[in-house]
């Protein structure tokens, strides 16, 4: 499956702050990740890029629900988990508070106490 990178659009429109060098081990593990869980991509930035979107979403008070939907309509090549799958991988790398259900914010569909 190929990672189109139509959600460029999603993350242009999210203000994000450079990664700082102390990311770019992190950036690895998540691209290496993606690939694990059989996710391809055409550009390891964007996808980087797109993934930390996702914790702007979900602090913004959208639910995992609306984040892979939003993936799925805007990218074709997603199909059947592979949406929800990187949205998961993104939150464990860049918020995982939101896996974990820890500290504040809202909790993703499916975190404990949820």
């Amino acid at each position: 499956m190929r990672f189109l990178l139509v959600l460029a659009g999603v993350a242009a429109a999210i203000g994000l702050a450079a990664p700082t060098y102390a990311d770019v081990n992190n950036d690895q593990d998540f691209l290496t990740d993606l690939r694990d869980a059989g996710l391809t991509y055409q550009d390891g930035g964007n996808a980087v890029t797109i993934g930390k979107s996702v914790c702007d979403l979900l602090d913004d008070g959208q639910s995992t629900a609306e984040i892979v939907t939003q993936l799925r309509n805007q990218n074709p090549a997603f199909q059947g988990a592979s949406a929800a799958k990187f949205t998961y991988l993104a939150a464990a790398h860049y918020c995982p508070k939101y896996v974990t259900g820890e500290d504040r914010g809202p909790k993703p569909d499916g975190a404990p106490g949820n």
